[in-house]
């Protein structure tokens, strides 16, 4: 997925998600309360979102979790 546009697409469409370890379950990108991100120094490939971490607030579990993103296809 090198193309900006498809990320924003698969986001819209509920394909990406986040995994919250309280929780043990994935949650949907676009339901959490994003806090930060943190980028990978060692990655230098074209798809910088998909090499992130994503620091995030659980809506059900209410706790502050990290996680890399997640794409269903």
């Amino acid at each position: 997925m090198s193309n900006p546009a498809d990320f924003i697409r698969a986001c819209s469409e509920g394909k990406v998600w986040l995994f919250c370890d309280e929780c043990a379950a994935p949650k949907n990108f676009n339901q959490v309360e994003h806090l930060r991100t943190v980028e990978n120094p060692s990655y230098w490939g074209t798809e910088p979102w998909w090499h992130e971490v994503r620091v995030f607030k659980c809506p059900d579990c209410g706790t502050t979790q990290q996680s890399t993103l997640h794409l269903d296809e």
